[in-house]
């Protein structure tokens, strides 16, 4: 019976270590391949956590607002349209929403750019605009789709996102101490050995930002892939009123004012804050149907801003959709994605705290190769001596 239980711990822990070399290898392998897009695109994500604040330092112009009474957002609209006449409208932010910072933002497609107008809503005068080159707009552009927008990025940067999320298992599993020894994988040992040092912090670094880690892997892939991946359960992502019921009717009386939209919006959420509109699509020739006007309000319960969407019909104000999270069902993923991916969920604590994350992955990259490059020495070191010792031989 002894012997027999000698043989089977030798058989387990032959196999637990087979398993851990491969898991090793496949982690490291894995990081080889990505791990330079991975800290791209985590330093870009941890200064996009406070876009906002840094553009507004950034561009302090932009962000005026004189004291006195508002202007009309239908004025503010008029003035944008009249300033880029050729240009499509199709959001405004209010005040309130994080990007605005207490202006009316209006976000406009002109030709082939797409343009940021920042309007004082003191005033009505335009203080500026941001163009597709704006230093902010290229770093979003290349946290989502690597600037490679023409050439399938968004789906890149979903497959770096798995390839990300599945090194982080893996080192889950290679961290793992146990439960009895869990407090060694969150130790750094005094020691002199460099390469000790390197691995103690890569340890607890990883160990530490375990969950965050995986968090943000999994939210990333799945803005190119959610639909794919839901659709394979029969279920659906993004849950929508039918396309065929979010219409306006025209009336000879012609369309609304917008502020007058709004206030029936707010109307529909009457303890909510309004974040932004969404305009309808241009009408295409031969279609005679045109688009309600979207609104996303803010509860103060909310994560994330703009949980709640009204449409209304452009010509009557009649609502002609609405989604509300805590009264439709199947709202779950939608409503957490971006705050779980962003870290808007919490205000400005786990912001911080995202922004700080963001900055691990170049942390464990230059731990992990410095280990590789330690090991790899030290073997060719050995290698060299053996030789070595057989010359002398």
């Amino acid at each position: 019976m002894t012997r027999f239980k000698i043989l089977y711990y030798f058989w387990k822990e032959g196999i637990f270590i087979k398993t851990r070399r491969i898991i090793s290898k496949i982690h490291l392998w894995l990081s080889m391949i990505a791990g330079v897009f991975i800290v791209l695109i985590g330093l870009t994500g941890s200064l996009l956590v406070f876009e906002p604040e840094l553009n507004s330092m950034l561009h302090p112009d932009l962000y005026k607002v004189t004291e006195g009474k508002k202007v009309t957002y239908q004025q503010a609209l008029q003035a944008v349209s009249e300033a880029h006449p050729k240009g499509q409208i199709d959001r405004v932010y209010t005040p309130s929403e994080p990007n605005a910072r207490g202006v009316y933002l209006f976000r406009l497609q002109e030709g082939e750019e797409q343009l940021n107008i920042f309007v004082d809503p003191g005033t009505g005068y335009i203080n500026g605009t941001l163009g597709d080159k704006a230093i902010f707009n290229l770093i979003m552009e290349f946290h989502e789709k690597l600037l490679l927008k023409d050439f399938n990025g968004e789906q890149i940067i979903g497959m770096i996102g798995f390839i990300f999320f599945f090194i982080t298992l893996s080192g889950v599993y290679l961290w793992w101490p146990g439960i009895k020894k869990l407090a060694r994988g969150f130790s750094l040992r005094r020691n002199s050995n460099p390469f000790v040092r390197q691995y103690d912090l890569h340890k607890v670094i990883g160990g530490v930002s375990i969950p965050f880690l995986l968090v943000v892997s999994l939210t990333g892939a799945l803005f190119a892939y959610d639909e794919m991946i839901f659709g394979w359960f029969g279920a659906k992502a993004k849950v929508m009123p039918p396309e065929e019921q979010l219409i306006s009717k025209a009336l000879p009386s012609g369309k609304l004012p917008l502020d007058e939209l709004f206030s029936m919006a707010e109307k529909e959420v009457p303890q909510g804050t309004l974040m932004q509109v969404r305009m309808p699509k241009k009408v295409e020739s031969g279609n005679h149907q045109e688009g309600a006007v979207e609104f996303r309000i803010s509860n103060s319960y909310d994560p994330g801003n703009g949980n709640v969407k009204v449409w209304l019909d452009q010509y009557n104000g009649k609502v002609v959709g609405k989604l509300d999270p805590h009264v439709n069902s199947g709202l779950m993923y939608q409503t957490w994605h971006l705050p779980l991916h962003t870290g808007s969920f919490g205000g400005l604590f786990t912001k911080i705290l995202y922004a700080i994350g963001g900055l691990t992955p170049s942390i464990l990259m230059f731990t992990g190769i410095y280990m590789w490059w330690y090991k790899k020495k030290n073997k060719n070191k050995r290698k060299k001596q053996k030789i070595d010792s057989r010359a002398v031989v």
